[in-house]
């Protein structure tokens, strides 16, 4: 699927207002459905809708699984924080457990980028989805 300049802006622009309004909401959202049960969905929601832009058919369905990854995106960085405060159990566990989610959200964004500079013009973007995806599929091995 080739996509124009436009339709690139678009799911840039996309996900940036998914994850405006998520961020918005989350904590009523977290309120309603409890905070763990929140970070879990925004992990399958995460895992499910990435893998499905890896597939899609036409850019209509890549903008909606696109949207709702980022929906699960936003629904996670606002929520995870907070959630891993309420059970840490001790202040030093709670400060390396914070910081450990803080590193590794830097540590994933670069690595991605990395990747991206040295594997896009090797390889279908749709592949690179899937090869930059594979640590959210081991996520939900521990959510429970």
């Amino acid at each position: 699927m080739d996509l124009s300049p436009w339709q690139q802006h678009m799911l840039a622009i996309s996900m940036n207002a998914a994850l405006t309004v998520v961020n918005v909401i989350a904590s009523f959202i977290s309120e309603k459905l409890g905070r763990r049960v929140t970070v879990i969905t925004s992990i399958y929601m995460c895992m499910i809708f990435t893998l499905f832009c890896a597939v899609v058919p036409n850019y209509t369905s890549l903008l909606l699984s696109r949207i709702l990854t980022d929906v699960g995106v936003g629904l996670n960085d606002s929520i995870l924080w907070v959630y891993m405060s309420e059970i840490s159990s001790t202040r030093q566990f709670r400060v390396t457990s914070i910081t450990t989610i803080a590193m590794a959200h830097s540590l994933g964004g670069g690595w991605a980028g990395v990747l991206g500079y040295l594997l896009l013009d090797k390889m279908s973007w749709r592949y690179f989805l899937l090869l930059i995806s594979l640590p959210i599929l081991v996520l939900p091995l521990f959510s429970f």
